[in-house]
């Protein structure tokens, strides 16, 4: 029987050993049965961040919150809290911020807090009380907006002072065309002129909101009077032009326009008082200075003046074949392509192309590039040019080079279309060679060409030349006034050209008894009274012409 209760025992115990985890010493498995852990508190924090804002003058409550700890909670200021008073509030031990607020601006504080453990777990926290004065408005003064144009600053926003942000606003009575938006800024722009008692309102978001009412009055004037160029930068030599000098906006109509009167090209009158037009048809070629001057009818009236330059000069001419090119020389040329034939209807038609004969000695380099210009207004380059030098047939030559090659070698066929493909320059250029066997002269043409063929009337566009010789021209007239039986001599020279020249009479009849000499002398003996009109012709060595007409008068 001892036996079996000895089994019986240690069978327990090692059941009991077993159930404790095994592996150790029976006296270790007891102790650590026999031990109770303490968890640990939650750690504690303020979860308070933003305290709400308050008024002067007003009760004041907010209740400060924390998390984790154990127990109750104690509250308390920490260091740095003086202000808090001077503010009119305090902090009672349940987190209650409250108070009388007796001062306005911003309140720093440490909030501090205590729990109930042992020991007692503490944390810190600093925040922010904003505190506003009353809401209040001081008498804003009256005010101009221009009509048309946009309102000025928010002035309504300089004349409020406290209150709990945000504020809303809002208006009546405002000149029509304009609002003021919550925030106080005003939008849009006046479209009637007057006076306007006008009423803004104010309201804070405190609980109640304070509310406001501030009169402004608001007064709209006349648009400022601008004047923008309305007259073309050149007109043609005798040919009849009517339109206004400027355009005006703003203001008040009807307007009024004057101006000295001697300051206009001869031929042209004007300007209409009422539309500001000059008309005519100048008769002189030259640059004319003109002051114009403009008043409307607002009260008081607005006055203003404009100073503009025009160009009187004769055209270029129709220059749409190899035939009828425009002789020209060095120099920066304004010209402009527009179809063969103006179509009423719109309806497609060739587009337009300019020849420009040119003459260069042997060997020189020429350089021809165009430059499109720009529209009313800045309105941006339209035309897209393509450029191509030629024989006097219009064969395209094949001596040039193209617009950013810097070698020098003269190999390109004499056609370019863009100046630059990146950036993209849509003006077209060209260098171009003549060759050394040229004698004693080499004559050509450059032609400018619209790319797409749809050039509306008259699109504008620079040529500009270097590298060439001046056109031939007759340089000087002969004296207009001769004598019955008395000796005439005149002496007429070419100017620029390749010598020898040849001269001869091309039309019309010199008086009787002059005649003209291969050399370009009129002499003679007239014999005959009353006034001759005739046509001089020169020719050089390049086999290029050119003529002039002349008048002499025939005195007893």
């Amino acid at each position: 029987m001892r036996q079996r209760a000895v089994l019986v025992l240690c069978s327990l115990m090692l059941a009991l050993s077993a159930a404790c985890g095994g592996g150790g010493s029976s006296s270790t498995s007891t102790t650590s049965s026999s031990v109770q852990t303490t968890p640990a508190p939650p750690a504690l924090a303020i979860t308070t961040n933003q305290l709400p804002s308050g008024l002067q003058g007003h009760a004041y409550s907010a209740t400060l919150s924390a998390t984790g700890g154990n127990g109750a909670l104690h509250w308390s200021l920490g260091p740095n809290s003086s202000s808090l008073a001077a503010a009119g509030l305090a902090l009672d031990a349940n987190g209650v911020l409250s108070g009388t607020l007796t001062s306005t601006g911003q309140f720093f504080f440490t909030a501090q807090v205590v729990d109930s453990s042992a020991p007692p777990l503490l944390t810190t926290k600093q925040l922010l009380a904003n505190v506003y004065g009353k809401l209040t408005a001081s008498a804003v003064p009256p005010q101009t907006m221009s009509q048309y144009q946009l309102p000025p600053v928010p002035f309504i926003l300089f004349s409020i002072r406290g209150g709990v942000p945000p504020l809303r606003f809002s208006a009546t009575s405002l000149p029509p065309g304009v609002r003021l938006d919550p925030n106080g800024n005003l939008l849009g722009g006046p479209i009637q002129t007057g006076t306007f008692q006008s009423t803004v309102s104010v309201q804070d978001s405190f609980t109640p909101p304070e509310m406001l009412a501030v009169p402004v009055n608001i007064t709209v004037t006349h648009a400022p009077m601008e004047a923008f160029r309305a007259l073309p930068i050149r007109l043609a030599l005798n040919q009849s032009f009517s339109g206004p000098i400027v355009v005006l906006r703003g203001g008040t109509k009807p307007y009024e326009f004057s101006m000295t009167q001697t300051s206009l090209p001869p031929g042209l009158t004007g300007p209409d008082p009422v539309t500001g037009f000059i008309a005519g048809t100048p008769t002189a070629a030259g640059s004319y200075d003109l002051n114009v001057t403009y008043t409307d009818s607002s009260s008081p009236r607005q006055t203003g003046s404009a100073s503009l330059n025009v160009v009187v000069a004769g055209a270029l001419g129709r220059n749409d074949t190899p035939t009828t090119a425009t002789p020209v020389g060095v120099g920066i040329f304004n010209a402009s392509i527009s179809p063969y034939v103006d179509p009423p209807n719109g309806t497609p038609v060739p587009g337009d192309g300019d020849y420009y004969r040119l003459i260069a000695r042997p060997g020189a380099v020429i350089h021809a590039s165009t430059s499109t210009a720009t529209g009313f207004l800045n309105e941006p380059p339209l035309l897209d040019t393509v450029m191509e030098i030629t024989d006097v047939n219009g064969k395209t030559l094949s001596t040039c080079r193209q617009p950013g090659d810097t070698s020098t070698a003269f190999n390109s066929v004499c056609v370019n279309d863009d100046v630059s493909a990146s950036p993209h320059d849509t003006d077209s250029g060209l260098d171009f060679q003549v060759p050394a066997n040229a004698s004693p002269a080499l004559r050509f043409l450059v032609h400018v060409l619209d790319f797409r063929g749809d050039a509306r009337p008259d699109m504008s566009y620079f040529l500009n030349i270097s590298g060439v010789m001046e056109p031939l021209s007759i340089q000087n007239a002969p004296s207009p006034i001769a004598n019955v039986g008395l000796q005439y001599s005149q002496q007429l020279f070419a100017s620029s050209g390749v010598s020898p020249f040849s001269w001869s009479l091309l039309s019309g009849a010199l008086p009787p008894g002059l005649s003209i000499s291969n050399a370009g002398v009129i002499s003679g003996n007239p014999t005959t009274i009353g006034t001759f009109s005739f046509t001089i012709q020169v020719s050089d060595a390049a086999a290029e012409t050119a003529a002039s007409s002349f008048t002499v008068q025939v005195f007893p």
